[in-house]
């Protein structure tokens, strides 16, 4: 891996730190509609950041992989990147419906999922790539 590599996987895995302290931030507060929003919003642009975390470790790996989080995933799950692949399915799943369409009861099922399954599947995430550093 070259130096530059090296250098574009450390910024992208600050990002991906730094959006998942953000939901942290969101997870840590009393529920109420505007929290669930917040828990929402923070889980979509951290489950956009962890896949391409993901994607830049496994290219710089010499992976060939489409940059898109549906290909990335598997791959990652074959690498050992992250072990609850049906947790990463719906991550996925929620990521997308959740940016065409709202309802009060998809959001309380999401901000659920989040904090029992996604919330602890991307710590794993971070703490996997950490060591592998």
């Amino acid at each position: 891996m070259t130096q530059d590599n090296i250098e574009r996987l450390a910024l992208q895995r600050e990002y991906f730190e730094k959006a998942l302290n953000r939901l942290g931030e969101a997870l840590a507060l009393d529920e109420s509609d505007v929290v669930r929003d917040a828990i929402i919003q923070r889980f979509e642009f951290t489950f956009e950041m962890a896949w391409k975390a993901m994607f830049r470790y496994l290219t710089d790996k010499g992976e060939r992989v489409a940059a898109k989080a549906w290909a990335v995933l598997p791959i990652a799950f074959e690498s050992l990147l992250i072990e609850d692949a049906e947790a990463w399915d719906k991550m996925r799943d929620y990521r997308n419906e959740t940016s065409h369409e709202y309802s009060q009861i998809k959001a309380q099922e999401v901000a659920a999922f989040v904090r029992q399954r996604a919330y602890p599947a991307l710590c794993a995430l971070r703490d996997e790539l950490a060591k592998r550093a």
